[in-house]
């Protein structure tokens, strides 16, 4: 276990660097449908490092405060970013749809992001690479980080009750919408005839507990604050959809790649430590989430905690980009091979 927190440490927090070419070029691209929510700028979350952090190059990477994300905290704190000549800042946001924008307008170097919109963004033209795979389904339906709840007196009990109900997604025209549809069908219900209401993930449970929506696609730690007001879970999407599915990736700009790979190298590397890290710390991750998630060492302790494998799995982001074409989020046939960067 650790001893403390990472916020305890001799961390420092920088304002977002953000132009006003920039801000504008990022609001013209959420509007043009790359997803809701914005990147939080005065919001960051600490970087190592500080004044003695000697020629460390400084490098931001744009995250959702989810459990998913726990190996980059992991990382910053065991040091292995810095091993690699990089002064990781952190940049919080409601979605992984709102950091595209971000990312490719070189806000930030790198980002996290839900596999959709990374989809999405591509069949919109814009330069977007994978770089690592960013985190899994847990394979255990019922049991995965993202799941579709809903409470007892609802009457919903599995994906096929959801028709004719009301849905809350943290994005519209994305990955929930994509993988309930799909689940929603395999049921044998209408996938259309769900109806999703944009809200962030915090704002869930309450929403939930006022009968403001009849089900919610949460991800952890809403998740488990949901099970424990007395919801139940009455869809498993990622499960429905594939096998070891991966839910989201970290990518950046193709001008990034292209201009500087050793950094990408780097940032890889770097990640990959953090992903073996919390594969086998499973007490750590536990407590690295308490800080930037802000949850009890309670709560912390009960939550589903995701996979994190290194490769990604093809097959299964092949399905999603179907579906996605599918219920009409994507226009075009995706070009995976060249969305995952080499």
């Amino acid at each position: 276990m650790l001893t403390q927190p990472p916020a305890s440490k001799s961390l420092r927090r920088r304002a977002a660097r953000t132009t006003a070419a920039a801000a504008a070029a990022a609001a013209a691209l959420v509007l043009a449908g790359c997803g809701g929510g914005s990147p939080s700028s005065g919001d960051s979350a600490p970087a190592e490092g500080g004044e003695g952090a000697g020629n460390l190059e400084q490098v931001s990477v744009g995250l959702i405060p989810i459990t998913d994300v726990a190996p980059v905290y992991l990382g910053i704190q065991e040091g292995y970013f810095e091993e690699e000549g990089i002064d990781l800042e952190v940049q919080l946001a409601q979605g992984g749809a709102a950091i595209v924008p971000a990312v490719m307008t070189g806000e930030y170097q790198f980002g996290y992001s839900n596999a959709v919109s990374l989809l999405v963004a591509q069949d919109k033209g814009l330069p977007v690479s994978v770089v690592s795979n960013g985190s899994s389904s847990t394979n255990e339906a019922g049991a995965d980080v993202t799941e579709v709840a809903a409470m007892p007196d609802s009457g919903i009990k599995d994906a096929a009750d959801l028709a004719g109900k009301t849905v809350a997604v943290n994005a519209l025209n994305n990955f929930a919408d994509v993988t309930i549809r799909n689940s929603m069908e395999k049921a044998g219900a209408d996938p259309q005839s769900v109806d999703f209401v944009e809200m962030p993930y915090p704002n869930m449970p309450a929403a939930l507990e006022r009968g403001d929506v009849d089900a919610a696609w949460t991800t952890e730690p809403f998740r488990t604050q949901i099970l424990d007001a007395g919801g139940t879970i009455v869809a498993s999407p990622m499960t429905d959809l594939a096998d070891n599915f991966d839910s989201a990736f970290y990518f950046a700009s193709r001008q990034t790649l292209q201009e500087n790979p050793e950094l990408v190298d780097r940032f890889r590397r770097a990640l990959a430590k953090s992903f073996e890290f919390a594969a086998a710390n499973d007490d750590e991750v536990r407590t690295v989430i308490q800080d930037y998630a802000k949850i009890t060492p309670e709560l912390a302790g009960e939550v589903e905690m995701s996979k994190w494998h290194k490769d990604v799995n093809m097959d299964a982001l092949e399905k999603l980009g179907t579906a996605a074409r599918t219920y009409g989020v994507l226009e075009k046939e995706p070009d995976y091979q060249a969305l995952i960067a080499d």
